[in-house]
């Protein structure tokens, strides 16, 4: 499991390391922009989200090289194989997720940014992050990148319609105006059905890999 992981770290590294420069300019956008706005909702969003896609294109490039077939002669299981994507998907995600909230933090405490603005941002970034990659790696997994890439696209014009929808309404949006949420209703949101969609989604992957024929 670890040599499947450090593997598909390296192969994150090498082929898309000017994400890091993408997020690096998206954080400056924001910072510039105070969080607020069309610009500092739809750039943390979009780099996110295509972070959040890194387990997709790695299994994309798994399928170009036919590793996925050469990596069933390893003593790792399809399950180990499928736990591995996910888990560089979680990582990729976070290392994306974690300096725009805090940035979004220093904005706040700085007077640049109001926190229930922190709170919903990093909610919604939080959504986009774990649905985007739990509804496009399972039929990657069941069916490949051939037909998997119409899935790919569909979800692309979908995530990119939602996001400038999104950005639009959050720009003209009265956040103090909203009546207060109660905690356990925003940790739902928040936490518990993104993270039970992810894990259904591996569950999901794991079940159909392992009933696919390579």
């Amino acid at each position: 499991m670890k040599a499947l992981i450090l593997t598909d770290l390296y192969q994150l590294w090498i082929n898309f390391k000017f994400y890091a420069v993408f997020i690096v300019i998206a954080l400056g956008i924001t910072a510039f922009s105070s969080g607020d706005g069309n610009l500092g909702t739809f750039f943390p969003m979009y780099a996110v989200f295509m972070c959040s896609m890194m387990g997709m294109s790695l299994v994309q490039l798994d399928e170009a090289s036919h590793w996925n077939i050469c990596a069933q002669a390893l003593p790792c299981s399809r399950r180990d194989q499928v736990t591995g994507k996910y888990i560089v998907t979680m990582a990729s995600f976070a290392a994306t997720w974690l300096p725009f909230v805090l940035l979004y933090a220093v904005l706040a405490a700085l007077g640049r940014m109001a926190w229930q603005t922190v709170a919903v941002q990093s909610v919604l970034l939080l959504i986009v992050g774990l649905l985007a990659p739990a509804f496009s790696l399972p039929p990657l997994f069941r069916w490949g990148t051939a037909r998997g890439r119409v899935i790919y696209i569909f979800l692309v014009i979908l995530m990119a319609a939602g996001i400038g929808g999104l950005a639009s309404g959050l720009a003209t949006l009265d956040l103090f105006a909203l009546p207060a949420l109660p905690m356990p209703l925003l940790a739902v949101l928040a936490v518990v059905v993104p993270a039970a969609l992810f894990v259904g989604s591996w569950a999901l992957s794991v079940r159909w890999y392992d009933k696919r024929e390579l």
